[in-house]
């Protein structure tokens, strides 16, 4: 009986605390939270908004979970007009979050669910997106190729899945446009709060101006939520000047994908990146060897102010859906002067190398880019034997080093070799006779006679010297290296 007793008592005596304790806590946490200070945006991690994103977001700094909310009901329609607004990422000039919502979090009525943006909307048949923000991106198009993309663009707002801002600048838009596909260009980690900015273009199927759509998700890639839209020149090598360093980069690698030295060369800093470099870059692509990942091909790895560094993937043409870990990368760097940014450096990764493995394979030899003994870089060009013929291969590398030559006072150093069959005197004009069939070809592509010097060395200067070794395989493609023209790359002279 007595021990029941003290059972019992301890029992209530436990209880009694753990009561006690909750209501402690709970007047505790009522008190904190109603002298707890309303968050406000800390001036110097939003001194890099533009006016006009100023006037799209609240006084307070949004969390990841309410962005969309927050943005959508105290944003205000832009005073400058909306074609001159530039393309933004948090980073640069956009939204900054501070708090985090749990990824496993439901969606709640304040939070509308991504869901809700797609029930009256079927993508086309096998377009399968590759993540949320994508899938936003294809729905907001299909809706805006409806009949009344004006309502259904409304209710977005309403629902709090675009920003005014972003609503205002896609109604202006499709006054003169008429959506025709969506492109993945990029996305960008917000690092101080987890949060990511994901950029689609919209292409324009009657205009010449396309939409870029910012679509800002919380750390999970969950809730997205079209934070800015902004209009660009459907050529996305003609920059404005208002343009961000992800659109910059982009209109580079479209430069060079299309061979196009002059404007791959208008971005860049030619003294940090050489023109043989955006020459080799050239060549990749006109070959056709490699095509830019279908997937998110640009990603950020720095941005700030005044640098951003990013890696551009590309993948073989022959297998365009390689996954990320098979492609390799174009890494850029670039500095913001003034209000516009350049390209500082470009590495191109394994990318010649593996481009001179297929080349190879389809017959003959080929290297784009070689090192210079003089320093600097060259280009070769190989010759069949006893042969001064350019192939069509190397007649395009010519195109490339002509647009170049053409817009600089540069001047070219041509040297004609051949093996080491034959005797000194024939080979010495052998030598002479292929350093002027690529003079001739420069100055059909319209390089000035006065920019170009040529002379023939034989076989007294090989790339690759016999060895007593060497079996008959060997000595074959050492003599095909030797049989060549180089042009040393001195475009700034």
């Amino acid at each position: 009986m007595k021990r029941s007793i003290i059972l019992f008592l301890l029992t209530f005596s436990v209880t009694s605390g753990v009561v006690g304790t909750f209501y402690y806590l709970k007047h505790q946490h009522d008190q904190s939270a109603a002298t707890k200070p309303a968050p406000v945006a800390d001036a110097e991690q939003n001194a890099q908004k533009t006016t006009a994103q100023e006037e799209a977001t609240d006084e307070t700094t949004p969390s990841t979970s309410d962005a969309g909310k927050q943005a959508a009901t105290s944003a205000t329609e832009p005073s400058a007009p909306v074609s001159d607004l530039p393309p933004v990422f948090p980073d640069e000039d956009l939204l900054t979050s501070t708090d985090e919502k749990p990824a496993d979090e439901k969606p709640t009525e304040e939070t509308p669910a991504t869901d809700s943006a797609e029930e009256e909307v079927t993508l086309p048949e096998g377009v399968k997106p590759n993540n949320e923000a994508h899938k936003t991106a294809l729905v907001v198009v299909e809706k805006l190729k409806t009949d009344d993309p004006a309502t259904a663009l409304q209710k977005m707002v309403d629902k709090q899945q675009v920003s005014p801002q972003a609503a205002a600048v896609i109604t202006d838009w499709l006054k003169e446009n008429q959506p025709a596909d969506v492109q993945e260009i990029g996305d960008i980690r917000n690092h101080a709060d987890g949060t990511k900015t994901y950029r689609y273009r919209v292409t324009t199927a009657n205009g010449e101006n396309d939409l870029l759509l910012d679509i800002l998700t919380d750390k999970a890639g969950q809730n997205p939520f079209i934070a800015t839209a902004a209009t660009t020149p459907s050529d996305k090598t003609m920059l404005l000047a208002s343009s961000d360093s992800m659109t910059v980069a982009e209109g580079f690698i479209q430069a060079v994908r299309e061979g196009d030295m002059s404007k791959a060369r208008s971005m860049v800093n030619n003294k940090t990146v050489s023109a043989a470099t955006l020459a080799g870059l050239c060549m990749i692509f006109e070959e056709g060897t490699f095509v830019l990942s279908s997937k998110t091909p640009i990603r950020n790895t720095v941005l700030n102010p005044r640098a951003a560094m990013y890696l551009v993937y590309v993948v073989p043409s022959d297998n365009p859906d390689a996954p990320k870990v098979e492609a390799n990368h174009i890494a850029m760097s670039l500095t913001r002067l003034d209000e516009s940014w350049q390209i500082t450096g470009v590495g191109t990764d394994r990318l010649l190398d593996i481009y001179l493995t297929g080349a190879q394979k389809e017959g003959g030899r080929y290297f784009p880019i070689v090192k210079n003994p003089k320093g600097g870089e060259s280009l070769a060009l190989y010759f069949d034997f006893d042969d001064a013929n350019l192939t069509p291969r190397s007649e395009r590398q010519l195109q490339i080093v002509a647009d170049i030559l053409r817009e600089s006072k540069g001047k070219l150093d041509i040297a004609g070799h051949t093996d080491d069959l034959g005797t000194e005197e024939y080979n010495l004009k052998l030598s002479e006779r292929r350093a002027e069939s690529v003079r001739q070809v420069l100055i059909k592509f319209g390089v000035a006679p006065e920019q170009i010097t040529t002379k023939g060395l034989g076989k007294n200067e090989p790339r690759q010297l016999l060895s007593e070794t060497d079996d008959e395989d060997q000595m074959d493609f050492k003599r095909g290296e030797n049989r060549r023209a180089e042009i040393y790359l001195d475009f700034e002279s």
